[in-house]
This record gives structure tokens, sequence and C-alpha cells, in this order.
């Protein structure tokens, strides 16, 4: 499911909870109204200020405090309407914090473009000569712990995504493509024959990849990558005649390609 979708999907599960609620609230627990107007102008505010893991521990911790109020039975509500302000607020900042998230991926510049890839890679593969110097190379450059920095600083993953995009861009040779395939994956495929693609990512891409930042908010840190290769000649075309078993093939070694925390 393409990401403007999964965001319009979580728009419209969000405009639906708030529609039952209000419903909700007008017929049978008109007392906690504006308690629940003031949980949706707090959980917007929290949203927009908010990083990914304070949200969840918002999340957390209203829950939890709901669960000492009811259980130290301050609470001078009827049940319905108290176990009402305990789940909304928490499942409200569920809804936005997923909003929050496709929004941030649906601005970022680097958009996923794995269709295009798979249609590079099956027009290549449809094009291959079988001449003993013919091959297609793939290589598949993974930023290690990229959630990890999406959840800590949005707009700072989105800029450093595009730097990473800029550079491997900036290193093509003819008949050779760059194509981000979601998650921190760039794909690299090229029919250049003359050209080793693995030794000159190990050589010349990773340490300038490497030599890259990220501007958080505690400082500079650096970032790390791995990554897969794979070389589709007369011996193994049959094989990875197909995107699937290409790609999977790829992520499989980023697997065991071991990085060295700092």
């Amino acid at each position: 499911m393409k990401k403007t979708e999964k965001l319009s999907r979580w728009l419209l599960i969000l405009i639906v909870f708030e529609v039952l609620l209000l419903l909700y609230c007008l017929f049978f627990a008109r007392e906690i109204l504006i308690e629940e107007g003031l949980f949706f102008v707090l959980g917007l505010f929290s949203a927009i200020v908010l990083s990914d893991l304070l949200l969840t521990w918002t999340i957390l911790l209203s829950f939890a405090l709901g669960i000492v109020f009811l259980v130290a039975g301050v609470v001078y509500i009827p049940f319905h309407q108290a176990l009402l302000l305990l789940f909304s607020f928490p499942i409200l900042i569920g809804i936005l914090t997923r909003i929050r998230y496709h929004l941030f991926k649906e601005i970022a510049k680097v958009k996923d473009q794995e269709p295009e890839a798979y249609a590079d890679y099956r027009n290549r593969i449809a094009s291959y000569g079988g001449q003993t110097n013919d091959t297609i190379q793939a290589l598949l450059i993974h930023w290690s712990h990229e959630e990890l920095f999406f959840q800590l600083q949005p707009r700072e993953y989105n800029r450093t995504l595009n730097q990473i995009n800029y550079l491997l861009t900036h290193h093509l040779k003819p008949n050779e493509s760059l194509y981000y395939v979601s998650d921190g994956n760039f794909l690299i495929l090229s029919s250049d024959s003359e050209r080793d693609l693995k030794s000159d990512y190990m050589t010349v891409l990773k340490p300038q990849l490497e030599g890259l930042v990220f501007q958080g908010e505690d400082g500079v840190q650096g970032i790390q990558f791995q990554s897969g290769f794979l070389v589709v000649d007369q011996s193994n075309r049959t094989k990875y005649h197909r995107y699937k078993e290409m790609i999977r093939y790829l992520k499989r070694q980023l697997e065991t390609d071991i990085i060295v925390e700092y």
C-alpha cells in the first residue's frame, strides 16, 4: 500500500474516532465533553511538538495515571465515563502518532521507488544478452537503525535521507540507476561490466557516506551503513530472474553485514 493511502486511511480513522466519541459524549456523557475536547487539543499539540519516543511515553504515562486514579477511588463520575477518559486519550495519541509518521514519510523529498526498481530490473533481465562478460550488478545500501533516527527527529531524518540520496546519485555511471526502496534501503542496478560496483562502494562510497552526520537534539551523531551485493550472470540468471528473489537475497546479506557500534 502506498504511503499516501496509508496516511488517508489513518486520517479517516481519526475522523471516525472523534465523531463516534463526540456522539457518545452528547448522548451519554455530556459531563466530560469539555475534557474530551481538551484531550483532542492536547493530543494535537503533543503530536506537533514531541518526538515519537516521547509520544510513546505519553501514552504509557497517561494510561498508568488513569489506572492509579481509578484504583484509588478518587473519581466522582460514572464508571463508563471514567473508562472513556482512561482509554480515549491514549488511543487518540496512538492514532496521531501514526498520522505523524506517514505525514513525514509523505513530505520527504526521497520517495519510495520500488515499483520503478522492479520495472528496471525486469527490463535488464529481459535484455540480458547472455554473453560471457554480460552481468547485472545489484547493490543494496541500508542506513543502519534508520527507524530509530526517524523516531528521534523526523525532520532531520528526512534531511539526512536526502543527503544520502544526493551523494549516491552523483556517483552513478552510465547504465546505472539508483532507487530508494523504503526503510532506509537504496538499490543501485548496474549493467557496466567494467566497473566493480562492490569494490567501488567499499573503497569510495562507504567512507563518504559514513562521513555524513545526523544533527540530533543532543549534538552530532555519526551514521553507519550495511550492504548486500549480487552479480547476476549466466550461472545464476534463472535463479534471480525475478525482482523478488534478487531483493530478498540482498536483504539477507544485510543481516550478515555486521556493523561496529560506537
